[in-house]
């Protein structure tokens, strides 16, 4: 018996054995691929939008049709900030619409160029969210995550065409991207629609880019990032996890990030 007890305890170390040399591997691997803490945020910073010299954004002086790009709410999270006109550069009222996380594919023309108002439908049972609309004086400034809900593309593949401005590649069908007024892909072709919410017009992505939940402070005309809505932002498995942005975050023209507008 007392050989029996021997051999069973041998055997109990050796499992011990091998089970904590497999949980020494398997633990760092489980950190690894597990994603980062919030970094201590539990709520959406409120960002002062500034210049690249310091002086803060004021709504009613930003160019109309002329994009900004910033990083919110995650310091490697890149966005598009736009005052939208019509094509004779006149201010364009961005309604709120209701939307969905996932949907079909309008395929018509941006609002701002006469384009349809058709309902945004989806799958069964998909999410909705409120896109908030403009914000200004004249309610036409909007921001926008600039990476693509397809696979992920930034600036300059993904840009802003105004009114009038066709896309530098065609679409199908090609008035989407002829008239101009969208976000276009230059990657894999997706369209996105700026003036309603960037719901999507063409495939292949099925998702639009999440909205930033922007507040004007009418007393100062300065514009702050506040939050997020809409689809998890791509790449992210949450909007904030990761490395959060401060109280201000700096606005840049395309040419001072290395690239044409």
């Amino acid at each position: 018996m007392g050989g029996v007890r021997r051999r069973d305890v041998i055997k109990y170390m050796a499992a011990a054995g091998i089970a904590g040399a497999f949980s020494s591997l398997i633990i760092p691997t489980i950190r690894y691929v597990t994603p980062p803490a919030l970094s201590g945020a539990a709520e959406y910073p409120r960002s002062l939008l500034v210049f690249s010299n310091g002086e803060p954004v004021r709504a009613s002086q930003l160019p109309v049709n002329k994009p900004y790009l910033f990083y919110y709410p995650l310091t490697d999270t890149q966005n598009i900030l736009i005052n939208l006109g019509d094509r004779n550069g006149n201010p364009v009222e961005v309604k709120s619409v209701e939307l969905l996380v996932t949907m079909h594919p309008l395929k018509v023309p941006s609002l701002a160029v006469g384009g349809e108002e058709k309902p945004i439908e989806g799958p069964p049972n998909v999410a909705k969210y409120v896109f908030p609309g403009g914000v200004g004086p004249n309610r036409s400034i909007v921001a926008y995550s600039l990476i693509c809900q397809h696979l992920g593309c930034i600036f300059p593949q993904l840009r802003f065409y105004p009114p009038g401005q066709p896309t530098r590649f065609r679409t199908n069908p090609p008035d989407i991207g002829q008239r101009g007024g969208v976000l276009h892909c230059a990657c894999h072709g997706t369209v996105y629609d700026p003036y309603r919410g960037a719901a999507v017009l063409l495939d292949p992505a099925l998702r639009p880019l999440p909205a930033i939940i922007l507040e004007w402070d009418s007393s100062t005309d300065y514009l702050y990032a506040v939050g997020v809505v809409g689809p998890t932002i791509f790449g992210k498995t949450c909007n904030l996890c990761g490395d959060v942005v401060k109280d201000r975050v700096t606005i840049y023209t395309p040419e001072e990030v290395g690239g044409s507008a």
